[in-house]
């Protein structure tokens, strides 16, 4: 016999068995305690892990669809003294625009975990101490030009190019929709934003050479049981913008130049509504170690339909930016032959007190 508050001391004596079953029977005031070893347990299984999905007529997987990834969950963790910073830089911009900009945000609600980013666990991109002076050196450089000198201090997106990846695969404000087609040979990933469509074989072919760069990299896929595995190679070296720091960066987006950039994605559907989407970065002039990013990509219904996004031939925006730039170079010159002249005529040229200049009204 023992005393009752050892009970809890044999159980966990016995917590190394896999499964047991414990009888306590009351004996003046004690327990007997006989432990008999059950069955070995049996790993539980989710339901993805279960879950049979519908094939292809020729016996793959069948991810054919219209999908959306929207959720306005971070990319990584933000420590609090980042997020602090984050809003007082933000204020003068939403003090003098009211707001964000946006006026349809596809916002997607939350998920579950505090960020997208899955590995390393603890949500932050692992960056390479020379990635980040090199960052810093880009910004610099921007010390003198204005926001539209030339269109290539515009970014990548603005200027109907490409959103690149693994961005265009990360949720934005809008256009989170991707359509997913199917052949035996090939998987198609026809992107909403900017309307890139990623034709991607499946027959084993190698990568393109080295010497071929592109702005989506050059894909090659194949099926791993019920995932879809697609690894990208042979980026350009221009992903960030190139030589000159965008006055307007891409939300999420590079953090080096590409050029070592390797990009693993997988898509594997685990219920009739849901493709577990993630994708490993891997870029050692970049990153310490790869990171893997997890969103969920969930079912359009069947009359969802990708409309076009024609960014050329709607893109005013690049034209008046930059004949905004040209306007505002002018204003500068115009003032400054004004101030020239008011301090001649006012018997001061040269100096400019006490001439102060005056603008006469329009």
């Amino acid at each position: 016999m023992m005393e009752s508050k050892s009970l809890s001391a044999v159980v966990s004596g016995v917590a190394g068995v896999a499964a047991v079953a414990i009888l306590a029977v009351s004996l003046r005031g004690g327990f007997v305690v006989r432990v008999q070893a059950a069955e070995p347990a049996q790993e539980k299984k989710s339901a993805s892990d279960t879950y049979v999905g519908p094939t292809t007529p020729w016996g793959h997987p069948d991810l054919q669809g219209v999908w959306n990834n929207s959720t306005n969950t971070p990319l990584e963790r933000m420590t609090a003294d980042e997020q602090e910073r984050g809003r007082i830089a933000q204020r003068p911009v939403r003090e003098a625009t009211d707001g964000t900009g946006a006026a349809w945000p596809e916002t997607g609600g939350r998920l579950e975990r505090a960020f997208l980013v899955v590995d390393p666990p603890d949500g932050r991109i692992p960056m390479r101490a020379e990635a980040i002076e090199r960052l810093v050196a880009r910004e610099k450089a921007r010390d003198g030009r204005g926001e539209a000198d030339s269109w290539l201090d515009r970014n990548t997106w603005e200027r109907c190019i490409s959103r690149t990846l693994p961005v265009a695969m990360i949720p934005n404000l809008y256009n989170n929709n991707y359509q997913i087609l199917q052949t035996p040979d090939y998987v198609v990933i026809q992107m909403e934003m900017i309307h890139e469509a990623r034709i991607i074989p499946l027959d084993g072919r190698a990568h393109a050479s080295d010497r071929v760069r592109q702005w989506l990299g050059d894909s090659r896929g194949h099926w791993e049981g019920r995932t879809l595995v697609i690894e990208t190679t042979n980026f350009n070296d221009k992903l960030d913008g190139g030589d000159i720091q965008p006055s307007h960066v891409i939300q999420t987006g590079h953090r080096g130049s590409g050029r070592t950039l390797r990009l693993v994605e997988r898509f594997t559907r685990v219920n009739a509504g849901t493709i577990d989407y993630r994708f490993t970065v891997e870029d050692p002039q970049t990153f310490t170690r790869p990171y893997t990013v997890a969103i969920p990509m969930r079912k359009a219904t069947e009359d969802t339909a990708l409309y076009e996004y024609a960014c050329h031939e709607g893109n005013y925006a690049m034209l008046n930016l930059l004949k905004g730039g040209r306007a505002n170079e002018q204003a500068a010159v115009d003032a400054s032959r004004l101030m020239s002249r008011q301090r001649t005529e006012a018997g001061h040229p040269g100096i400019r007190e006490p001439a102060v200049p005056i603008i006469p009204p329009r």
